[in-house]
């Protein structure tokens, strides 16, 4: 996992307006999709979905676990598709799930947030990115409006 982080810290640096040079790496910790859902939802339980997973939750980065921040992240083995890798990791949509949180974790550092109107800007940033990185590994993008979500998002 650490080698995937290099390579994506490196890949953000190229194609994004981050210095990622010297910035250390957020810890990686993988969870059950239930799991990923508690942590989640965990100030506010009454908001977790009927059957306690939510479906559309597949990671997330925290600044305040860990000494430089966490990535919480479901295994790469649940991501569609998995078995037509070598091996779960080299899986390019898992790699965009991996990279759009490592966005933030380059955003917190840069103090980005600061700068942002609102956080919702950094979300549609972290979508754009993950959209040229999916492209550029002519992967299939599981979020066809991808592009729509990352202008809504924006708008604040």
């Amino acid at each position: 996992m650490k080698s995937l982080l290099i390579v994506l810290l490196a890949w953000i640096d190229q194609y994004s307006v981050y210095d990622t040079s010297g910035m250390p790496l957020p810890a990686v910790v993988e969870l059950s999709a239930a799991e990923l859902t508690q942590q989640v939802y965990r100030d506010t339980p009454e908001y977790i979905p009927a059957g306690g997973v939510d479906k559309k939750l597949f990671a997330f980065y925290s600044w305040e676990h860990g000494q430089h921040g966490t990535i919480f992240i479901r295994p790469a083995s649940d991501t569609e598709g998995h078995n037509s890798y070598d091996a779960p990791l080299h899986n390019p949509v898992f790699q965009e799930r991996l990279l759009h949180e490592l966005v933030h974790h380059v955003q917190y550092l840069d103090g980005a947030y600061e700068r942002f109107h609102c956080e919702g800007m950094a979300e549609a940033e972290a979508y754009k990115l993950g959209g040229a990185f999916l492209y550029q590994k002519d992967a299939m993008d599981p979020l066809p409006n991808r592009q729509q979500i990352a202008y809504f998002l924006g708008l604040c």
